[in-house]
């Protein structure tokens, strides 16, 4: 029988291999970060997400925004400088991240943290937003583990779909017509991921996502010199103090479409304007060189290679 894998999000990581402490966008968090040497020019993550978004929507003047699963509140701290006139509603299950979060805030008359579990609260409340941000968390969701493909074609045939995990995923699958592995090998399934993204028709008007991808493919130039390890399956990622799993993005982009959904999906490397020079491309290939600074750019390289971005407007 198929499982439930539940967690929460403490610590982000690029593989079982390589424990990162930070978030991407808390190693850009500061101009001065080590980590600016693996761009094109030094702007903060906040900076970057929202040049980017200005290319492709407007916000009008006086925004709501709602960031689910803001940790430290890093990207928010950012991004409030940007739009002084925006009301900002953080949505939070740790009771130690929402403390913090609310210290963000405090001082901005528009700003709320609501402490709770996105999926309770979102089928508690009919929030709405000019603009939902989740970024470098929705691998934390519950995934479902161990499901087997011909269970599930079984499952979607009869066309009955009940409230165990093989009968909530065999739903999404038949719903957005998703593929599933060739084989019968066990295989993980983005459960979590999908449901947000129904649950968020209807409630904004843009959507930005962005985790570890399990079927990124980099185009170029980051293709010449840097590989990702996806293998288009969803897949465990042991970090300090939990796990998580990588998403295909290739069906939650299936699903924003089929619920209405204009999408652009890109690489984080494309979102970050991540240099591609002759020296980015020596340091990405080269573990030790002796000095700390281009060893932090290889290990940030090597991790941001694997992340997927999603914007979905109306």
């Amino acid at each position: 029988m198929a499982s439930l894998n539940e967690t929460s999000a403490f610590y982000k990581g690029s593989d079982a291999s390589l424990f990162w402490e930070m978030t991407i966008c808390q190693s850009l968090s500061d101009r001065a970060s080590p980590y600016m040497g693996a761009l094109r020019e030094a702007f903060t993550f906040g900076e970057l997400l929202m040049a980017r978004l200005y290319d492709s929507i407007s916000l009008g003047s006086k925004p709501h925004i709602i960031e689910v699963g803001g940790g430290y509140g890093t990207l928010m701290r950012s991004i409030l400088p940007l739009l002084p006139t925006c009301k900002v509603t953080m949505v939070e299950l740790s009771p130690r991240f929402a403390d913090l979060q609310r210290r963000v805030l405090s001082g901005f008359p528009l700003g709320e943290v609501i402490e709770g579990d996105i999926f309770e609260v979102l089928r508690r409340e009919h929030l709405e937003a000019s603009l939902f941000i989740s970024n470098e968390n929705i691998g934390d969701f519950p995934t479902a583990e161990g499901l087997r493909a011909d269970e599930i074609s079984r499952i979607v045939e009869k066309g009955v779909f009940d409230d165990s995990v093989e009968g909530r995923a065999a739903r999404l699958i038949s719903r957005y017509n998703l593929h599933m592995p060739d084989d019968n090998d066990p295989f993980a399934f983005n459960l979590g991921a999908l449901e947000y993204v129904e649950l968020l028709k209807g409630r904004a008007e843009t959507v930005f996502l962005s985790e570890h991808s399990a079927d990124i493919e980099l185009g170029s130039p980051w293709s010449d010199f840097l590989t990702p390890t996806a293998t288009g399956r969803p897949r465990r990622i042991s970090l300090k103090g939990h796990a998580e799993y990588s998403i295909r993005f290739g069906d939650l982009e299936s699903a924003a479409l089929a619920d209405g959904w204009q999408v652009e999906r890109f690489p984080m490397l494309e979102l970050l304007k991540v240099r591609d020079d002759a020296g980015a491309r020596f340091m990405a290939g080269t573990e030790c060189v002796g000095n700390e600074r281009s060893e932090i750019i290889h290990e940030f390289l090597n991790h941001v290679k694997e992340y997927e971005c999603l914007i979905l407007k109306r």
